[in-house]
C-alpha cells in the first residue's frame, strides 16, 4: 500500500467537499428556482428531520469506525456490529416518530400518507449507511472512494430535482434520499469486491459495543452541539413561525455547514493518521495551518459576497437570510479552534475532557436557542451559536490556565 500524506488525504476529503459545497448551492439554487419558497422550506425540515434520527440512532458511532478500525483484528465484526446497532436503533427511533408525529411534528402532514411514511424509513435508512460507508472508507485510508461516491450522490440528486417537481417540498428531499441510493449500491459493491478481505461479519457483539460506546458517546455530545441549529432549528422554526422562515434559515445554515465540512474533513484525517500512529505534534501543526487558512476565506468571502452568493437562490434570501449568514461566518475561528481542541483529546482518549467541554457548549446552545429563537427566530439561533462557540473557546483558554498553575 503507498503511504499518502496528511495534504493528499486532506485534498481527497476537501476535494470532496468542495464537490459538495457546489453541488450544493446549484441545488438549493435549482430547488429555489423550481421550487416555491414554502417547498423549500418543506425540503429543508424533512432533511432535518432525517438527519436528526440518524444522529441520534448513530450515537456518535461514525468516528469510532476511524478510530477504531486501524487497530482492530477483526475488521469485519466491528463494521457489522456498529452498522447493525445504528440501523436497528435508527428503525425504532423512526417508528416512534411515526407513530407520534401528529403530537411531535403536527405540520408535517404529507406524512400522513402511508405510501410516504414507507418510503421516508426506507430513505433515512439508506442515508445512513451512505455516511457511514464515509467513515468506512476513510479508515481505511481510502479516501478517494469517499470523493467518487460523493460526487455521485451530488450529481445524480440536481438531476432527480427536474423529475421530481411535481412532489413538492417531498420531491426536494427523494432528490437527496434517491441519489444516496443509488451511490451506497454502487460504492459497496465496489468495497467488497475490491476489499475481499474484509469480510464483514453481521451480528451483535456487546464486546465491541463496550469498548467502542465511551469514545463514541462523548464525540456524540460534541456532534450534537455542530448538528443542532441544522437539525432541530427548522423543526423549531416551522412549530413556532411557518415554513418560509424555516427555509430562510436553512440556506444560510447550509452554506456555513457545508464549509466547515471542509475543517471537519482536515480533523478527520488528523484523527486518522494519528490513529495510524503517525506523528502527533507534526499532524497538529498540519491540522491548525490548514484549518485556519480555510477560516479565514471562507469568514472574508461569505461576509463581504454572502448577499451576493444568497441571491442566485431567490431574492428573498439575499434579503432576510445574510445577516444570518454573517453571525453564522462570524463563529468559524471559535469553531476551529474548538473543534481542533476536541480533536487532540479524541487522540489521547481523553474522554472525559471531551464530554465535558462538549457538554458545557451544548448546554449553553440549547438554553440560549430557547431564549432567542422563539423571538428572533432564525437570526436568534445564529447568535446562540455564536455566543456558545466564543464561551466555548473562552472554557478552554480557562482550563488550559487552570492546568498550567497547577
Amino acid at each position: 500500500m503507498i503511504k499518502k500524506s496528511f495534504f493528499s488525504h486532506s485534498f481527497d476529503l476537501i476535494l470532496s467537499q468542495g464537490i459538495l459545497a457546489v453541488s450544493g448551492v446549484l441545488f438549493w439554487v435549482i430547488a429555489a428556482r423550481l421550487y416555491t419558497v414554502e417547498g423549500v422550506g418543506l425540503g429543508s425540515v424533512l432533511i432535518s428531520l432525517a438527519s436528526f434520527l440518524i444522529f441520534i440512532s448513530s450515537l456518535g458511532v461514525l468516528p469510532s469506525f476511524i478510530r477504531f478500525m486501524p487497530i482492530d483484528k477483526d475488521k469485519g465484526k466491528l463494521v457489522g456490529t456498529l452498522f447493525g446497532f445504528s440501523q436497528g436503533l435508527l428503525i425504532i427511533f423512526v417508528m416512534i416518530f411515526l407513530s407520534a408525529k401528529g403530537i411531535l411534528l403536527p405540520k408535517v402532514r404529507i406524512l400522513n400518507n402511508p405510501w410516504n411514511s414507507l418510503l421516508f424509513i426506507i430513505f433515512v435508512l439508506s442515508m445512513q449507511t451512505f455516511q457511514i460507508l464515509d467513515s468506512v472508507f476513510v479508515s481505511l485510508q481510502r479516501t478517494r472512494l469517499v470523493l467518487a461516491k460523493n460526487a455521485t450522490q451530488y450529481t445524480l440528486r440536481i438531476v432527480f430535482l427536474f423529475i421530481l417537481t411535481a412532489l413538492g417540498g417531498f420531491g426536494i428531499f427523494s432528490s437527496n434520499c434517491l441519489s444516496a441510493i443509488v451511490a451506497v449500491v454502487l460504492s459497496a459493491g465496489y468495497l467488497l469486491l475490491k476489499y475481499k478481505d474484509l469480510k464483514i461479519k453481521w451480528g451483535f457483539d456487546p464486546a465491541i459495543l463496550k469498548r467502542v460506546l465511551p469514545f463514541s458517546l462523548v464525540n456524540f455530545l460534541n456532534a450534537l452541539t455542530l448538528s443542532l441549529p441544522g437539525m432541530i432549528a427548522p423543526l423549531a422554526i416551522l412549530s413556532l413561525f411557518s415554513e418560509k422562515e424555516a427555509g430562510l434559515f436553512y440556506i444560510p445554515w447550509m452554506m456555513f455547514s457545508v464549509y466547515c465540512s471542509f475543517i471537519s474533513s482536515v480533523n478527520n484525517v488528523f484523527l486518522m493518521k494519528a490513529s495510524h500512529g503517525e506523528d502527533h505534534p507534526l499532524l497538529l501543526k498540519k491540522a491548525v495551518t490548514f484549518s485556519f487558512i480555510l477560516s479565514i476565506f471562507g469568514f472574508l468571502a461569505f461576509f463581504i459576497l454572502g448577499d451576493k452568493i444568497l441571491f442566485l437562490f431567490k431574492k428573498d434570501f439575499s434579503e432576510h437570510s445574510f445577516l444570518t449568514l454573517r453571525l453564522l461566518f462570524s463563529s468559524i475561528f471559535f469553531f476551529v479552534f474548538n473543534q481542533i481542541y476536541i480533536t487532540t483529546l479524541n487522540i489521547k482518549k481523553q474522554n472525559g475532557r471531551v464530554a465535558l467541554f462538549a457538554g458545557f457548549v451544548l448546554a449553553l446552545l440549547t438554553i440560549l436557542g430557547f431564549i432567542l429563537l422563539p423571538s428572533f427566530g432564525g437570526k436568534g439561533m445564529a447568535l446562540s451559536w455564536l455566543f456558545a462557540n466564543i464561551m466555548g473557546s473562552i472554557f478552554v483558554f480557562l482550563l488550559w490556565f487552570l492546568k498550567r498553575g497547577k
